[in-house]
């Protein structure tokens, strides 16, 4: 049986917050939380699955570099909802990353580093770091599909 659902994108955002502690075993709830909301804003799978992987090494990278494994200190994450794009923002109270470390740059086969945050750029539509009140700041932003800008529209479910 076919349902069919009308959806009407207002300007209402939706916007989720946690605090976790910088324990890689909470990744997996970064995994979930992401991948759901490119979900429900549907995102291709291939997309999806991008979206996850791009905010997983991000707060991956904040736990290995910003706080050198240590695993009790906080990292906040917001996952904001806009009508035309979603924004994950990461905050943290590390060390700040070297700005030429972060910057963009061509991959070199044998340099290992790196490699996260130029998956992290190719992958998200945008990506911004600052630092605020003794913060990290991390903004990761995604567009999504132009349907979902100021229209409404069907969408059939099997």
């Amino acid at each position: 049986m076919n349902s069919r659902t009308r959806i009407i994108v207002t300007g209402l955002e939706t916007s989720l917050k946690f605090v976790l502690p910088s324990h890689p075993r909470y990744l997996k709830l970064i995994r979930l939380v992401v991948g759901e909301l490119a979900a429900i804003h549907e995102l291709p799978p291939e997309e999806c699955r991008g979206l996850t992987s791009a905010v997983d090494e991000a707060v991956a990278n904040v736990i290995r570099h910003a706080y050198r494994g240590d695993y009790q200190k906080p990292i906040e994450v917001t996952c904001q909802v806009f009508p035309d794009r979603l924004e994950f923002v990461l905050f943290d109270e590390g060390i700040a990353p070297d700005p030429a470390r972060i910057a963009p740059h061509p991959l070199d086969d044998a340099a290992l580093s790196g490699r996260g945050t130029h998956i992290i750029r190719s992958i998200m539509d945008g990506v911004s770091y600052e630092q605020a009140s003794g913060r990290n700041i991390l903004r990761l932003t995604k567009r999504l599909p132009a349907r979902w800008v100021g229209k409404s529209y069907e969408r059939h479910d099997p």
